[in-house]
């Protein structure tokens, strides 16, 4: 059978989802395919017995007026159930906790009390350069510029103001550190892992600029009351209330480029035509999804951009309600576990009053960390379940030696998540999560364009420009809806 849509959006987490609901806001014909059960991608949720748990992304930021999902929630007239933390994350090294308070002034002053240098010099500069940056993405959607005519546009002179931010891409986070003289071992340690749970990257490969907006964003972190899934289903539902249509269980085989229009096939059997096609199908997906020049970019793309991060997850239940200041907590390791790669565990703890992720009295987490996919490959069913096993125990003994505050508490329906679980359920290439790390060598301006060189085709999503995190895929899904309008 074949259905014939204007807009045809491909997954339906954030990104797929942000885009849907701001072309069906303005009237557009959308259908919206998704290859599981449920909406959410990288950002969805299971449940066990009675209890909810996020599977991978946590955090909601960029919530403010000027910021992406502020301006996308604004935009729409929505208004998800967000609490703010403050603080907005705890960090728990072996030696004592730094608290991460979300106001600035009052963060510095923390700062200080850990570390030496100027910190108040290095933490404005962050905080002046977030700021630079948002007010500079909220004035265009044309960047990365892929045409004569938005190559211009950024040569106006009110973009001219921002030329001074263009070194911040090509050079890196340590090059402040050191003009502050805050370079110091410890805090090194720190800002490394900071930033590779939101650049996915080290403060010598993280470029200064998209390194601050990381380094800043626990000044404005909210925890979504029943779960990352809610906002995302806010988005749906206005969707689908403005005529959007939404098929689930549609998993995509081929994308080609027939007679002017997509023709895109599931494994259903089902046909769709559509004038624009938008996917947050990662572009090591894409390649295998497409045909001769289409095929030849995204492996190109994909070569070019060949490195992503892989996720070890954990999940268990608190028979109790533990008494922590933050819903978020950055425990850093006090020994090597197998096959991580991160110094840190980031676990997000349900909210003692959110009664959809666990039951009055019960507390959900969700623990995870950074993994290399080169360590699961050619990896047997056999020895997978082993090495799961192995770190999940170390990580459980990491939880009951460092959080105090869950002592006396049961640990129920402990379960792990691998690579290999990522690539089962998701889809994703490799099992890739968090996208395609920033990085100098790799300037953000080089990251595949949202718009391709191919009339009607679209990229969203953590492999496309701006990258990865819930902010910058709903950025980028707007600029790419905005570029559909212009057309």
């Amino acid at each position: 059978m074949i259905h014939t849509t204007d807009n045809l959006v491909l997954g339906a987490g954030y990104a797929g989802m942000t885009a849907a609901a701001l072309l069906a806001h303005e009237g557009r014909d959308v259908t919206v395919l998704e290859a599981h059960e449920t909406l959410g991608g990288c950002a969805s949720f299971f449940r066990t017995g009675k209890y909810s748990f996020d599977v991978g992304a946590t955090t909601i930021s960029g919530m403010q007026p000027h910021q992406p999902a502020g301006r996308v929630f604004g935009h729409l007239g929505l208004t998800p159930q967000l609490l703010k933390q403050d603080p907005g994350m705890i960090i728990r090294r072996t030696t004592s906790d730094v608290v991460r308070w979300a106001d600035p002034a009052t963060w510095i002053t923390e700062a200080q009390k850990h570390f030496s240098g100027d910190q108040a010099g290095f933490w404005n500069e962050q905080y002046r350069l977030e700021q630079r940056v948002y007010d500079l993405v909220g004035h265009t959607h044309a960047i990365p510029p892929t045409s004569i005519g938005e190559l211009l546009a950024l040569a106006a002179p009110s973009m001219l103001a921002n030329v001074g931010l263009l070194p911040g891409l090509v050079r890196p986070v340590d090059v402040l550190m050191k003009r502050y003289g805050v370079d110091t071992p410890a805090f090194r340690e720190f800002i490394d892992e900071q930033l590779l749970i939101s650049t996915q990257n080290s403060a010598m490969r993280a470029p200064y600029l998209t390194g601050a907006m990381g380094l800043t964003y626990p000044s404005e972190t909210y925890y979504p009351i029943g779960g990352m899934i809610k906002p995302v289903l806010q988005l749906m539902r206005h969707a689908t209330s403005r005529g959007a249509s939404f098929k689930f269980r549609r998993s995509v085989t081929s994308i080609t480029r027939r007679d002017g229009r997509w023709d895109v096939v599931c494994a259903n059997g089902e046909r769709y035509h559509a004038r624009n096609v938008i996917s947050s199908i990662p572009i090591w997906n894409m390649q295998s999804l497409t045909q001769d020049r289409v095929q030849r970019y995204f492996a190109t793309k994909a070569s070019q951009f060949n490195r992503s991060w892989v996720g070890l997850t954990l999940y268990f239940a608190l028979d109790g309600v533990p008494k922590i200041p933050s819903t978020y907590v950055q425990l850093c390791l006090d020994e090597a576990i197998p096959y991580v790669h991160s110094g840190s565990l980031f676990l997000t703890i349900s909210h003692p009053d959110d009664r959809d992720k666990a039951p009055e009295g019960h507390t959900t987490v969700t623990a995870s960390t950074h993994a290399l996919a080169s360590d699961w490959d050619n990896c047997s069913p056999e020895m997978a379940r082993e090495r799961k096993q192995v770190i999940i125990d170390a990580m459980v003994g990491l939880i009951k030696r460092r959080m105090h505050e869950f002592q006396g508490m049961e640990m129920l329906h402990i379960e792990g998540g691998t690579p290999l679980t990522w690539e089962r359920y998701t889809g994703r290439y490799r099992g890739y999560v968090g996208g395609i790390p920033h990085d100098v060598r790799r300037p953000l301006l080089t990251l595949p364009p949202n718009k391709t060189p191919f009339d009607g085709l679209y990229m969203i999503g953590d492999s496309a420009f701006p990258g990865q995190g819930t902010p910058a895929v709903m950025m980028g899904a707007w600029n790419t809806v905005q570029r559909i309008f212009d057309a």
